[in-house]
C-alpha cells in the first residue's frame, strides 16, 4: 500500500477508536515500486507517536513466507501496546 493509502486508514483508524493490526507477512518479498511501507512507518512519518494510535497499531509477522520454511510456524507481534504484548506473551 502506499503512504496515502496507509494514511487513510490510519485516519480511518483515529476517527472510529479502533485497533489496527497490520499482517506483515510478505513485506521482504514486495519486489515493485514504490517499495514495501510499514503502516509503524507511515504511523511515525505523521507524528503520530505521542497520540493515542500508536498504542492501537498492531503488527504481525511470520518467518516462514519470507525465508521459504514451509511448516515453520514461528510468528511475532509487535505493539507498542503493553496489554497486548502481555497477553500474547
Amino acid at each position: 500500500m502506499s503512504h496515502v493509502e496507509l494514511g487513510e486508514l490510519i485516519t480511518f483508524a483515529m476517527a472510529k477508536k479502533i485497533h489496527l493490526i497490520s499482517d506483515e507477512i510478505f513485506f521482504g518479498t514486495v519486489f515493485e515500486n514504490p517499495s514495501f511501507i510499514s503502516i509503524i512507518e507511515a504511523v511515525i512519518s505523521r507524528k503520530l507517536e505521542k497520540i493515542d494510535i500508536w498504542s492501537r497499531v498492531h503488527i504481525v509477522y511470520s518467518l516462514s513466507k519470507d525465508f521459504g520454511i514451509p511448516g515453520f510456524r514461528v510468528g511475532m507481534i509487535y505493539s507498542n501496546n503493553e496489554r497486548v504484548v502481555a497477553t500474547a506473551t
